[in-house]
């Protein structure tokens, strides 16, 4: 399953109650998680990192943290 998750200024991601740490360079960019049985797959930049899933729970939400709309006013 695919799923989209917004990193958080701390650099983290959870899915699937599994907090994954990305990096804080990447605070605020939406990325795509690919989950499976066994591991969870991360697009980031052009490159792929793989993560052992520590879980086995169920996925939630496919979109969580969606990414925040600037308002026009000054």
């Amino acid at each position: 399953m695919r799923v989209q998750r917004r990193i958080s200024t701390t650099g983290t991601i959870m899915v699937c109650r599994q907090v994954v740490s990305l990096g804080r360079t990447y605070a605020g960019q939406t990325v795509t998680a690919h989950v499976a049985d066994s591991t969870i797959a991360v697009e980031l930049d052009g490159q792929v990192r793989v993560v052992q899933r520590t879980t086995d729970l169920p996925i939630r939400n496919v979109k969580a943290n969606k990414p925040r709309e600037v308002s026009d006013v000054v």
